[in-house]
């Protein structure tokens, strides 16, 4: 028996658009760090994801500091799949949104600004259900499509809006466009931060000035309150500026402020390897094409040329590098080939491999099976700084 290990690339396709705007700032924050921004603009298209990422990675990788902690973002849409994918990379990295004021985000473009640790919705939110330009070619597709589009609705409960904000979407036509209120937006949680993320930041900021979490929530309560009394008669009544409306920005909310008025002590709890999202499946030729076929699953049929795999999406604060430990324990020996860089043991039975890749936010690896490989169980556990990270279990039948 012979089993071939091999490195899988599972990253987004290598395009590059010119919709993500990354500008490096001639300015220091408080710590000395280079400030730079990001904009989400225009239409957001195939290619924009990965465009991101290799931002986000920058930024994260050299520790700039984004210009308000935040992304903005002035789009009229575009595609809804790869706004998917631009927002958890936004919410891996506990990142911000921002629509500035006079700007508009609209369609898929929400579908990126809900994902923010925190989102500030100054400007236009106009939101609608997707439209497909695609021609069915059976009923049974025509389904399936629909059936997917439940991965969209959960993607949006997972970035926390309420079902009034998924419910609102998919009551608006495709043709039509709803502009939401100020209260809308208040309502819908688009002015404050996520509660998820929230309890994070607080976690992060008590620890480092070593302050309790009331202190953090009583500084944000006041902050809230001046801004509600600030509010004049006459730009209330006149200028029509709603004191509701007013709210501390993102970087007060995620408590960041904090940092650069209090000291600060050696606390790395944020600095901790921190997994976001795991799959595994295989991989096959299409009917003998050049063309790869993916399956999410987690039975393997015993094939040549079946590769299977595992992949890990990730976040590690600022560190170029990441290093993790791969245990591979077969259910029965089996005699490995290509073994550089693999200890083999427990009479072939387990391979472990340790690598050191760029900190790019995602680890993965796959192999691909001959006619000599052994069915039976695999178990795979990833290790982080000798801490076990995830174990992914599979069955070659």
């Amino acid at each position: 028996m012979a089993q071939k290990l091999i490195f899988l690339f599972l990253l987004f396709p290598l395009f590059s658009q010119a919709d993500v705007i990354y500008k490096k700032l001639d300015k220091l924050d408080f710590f000395n760090r280079p400030m730079v921004s990001v904009t989400i603009t225009d239409y957001i298209k195939s290619g924009d994801a990965n465009e991101l990422m290799k931002v986000l990675n920058e930024i994260n990788q050299n520790n700039y500091r984004l210009k308000d902690d935040s992304i903005f973002l002035k789009s009229r849409g575009g595609n809804v799949a790869e706004a998917k994918q631009m927002g958890h990379l936004i919410r891996k990295h506990h990142l911000a949104t921002k629509v500035n004021y006079e700007d508009e985000c609209v369609s898929a473009c929400t579908i990126v600004f809900i994902a923010g640790s925190c989102r500030m919705a100054h400007g236009y939110i106009g939101i609608h259900r997707g439209s497909v330009d695609y021609q069915y070619k059976t009923f049974k597709e025509f389904n399936q499509f629909y059936k997917a589009e439940q991965h969209t609705k959960d993607y949006i409960l997972e970035m926390s809006p309420l079902l009034a904000f998924q419910d609102l979407t998919y009551a608006t036509p495709n043709w039509d466009m709803w502009w939401l209120s100020d209260y809308q937006k208040r309502g819908y949680g688009l002015m404050v931060s996520d509660p998820k993320e929230s309890e994070y930041f607080q976690e992060v900021v008590s620890r480092k000035i070593a302050a309790p979490k009331d202190f953090l929530m009583d500084d944000l309560t006041d902050k809230k309150y001046k801004l509600y009394e600030k509010v004049s008669w006459y730009e209330e009544k006149i200028l029509k500026k709603n004191p509701l409306m007013q709210y501390p920005s993102c970087t007060e909310q995620l408590f960041l402020h904090l940092l650069e008025e209090y000291p600060i002590g050696n606390d790395k709890w944020d600095e901790q390897f921190e997994l976001y999202k795991s799959w595994q499946g295989y991989m096959t030729k299409n009917d003998g094409k050049d063309q790869l076929k993916t399956f999410y699953v987690t039975d393997i049929p015993f094939a040549p040329g079946v590769t299977y795999f595992w992949t890990i999406d990730y976040f590690l604060k600022n560190k170029k590098e990441i290093t993790y430990k791969e245990v591979t324990t077969y259910e029965k020996p089996t005699k490995w080939s290509d073994p550089d860089g693999v200890k083999i043991s427990h009479n072939g039975r387990v391979a472990t491999r340790i690598r050191t890749e760029p900190n790019n936010g995602r680890i993965s690896n796959g192999w691909t099976l001959d006619e000599n490989d052994s069915k039976g169980k695999v178990k795979v556990e990833v290790f982080v700084d000798d801490q076990l990270v995830q174990t992914f279990h599979s069955v070659i039948k």
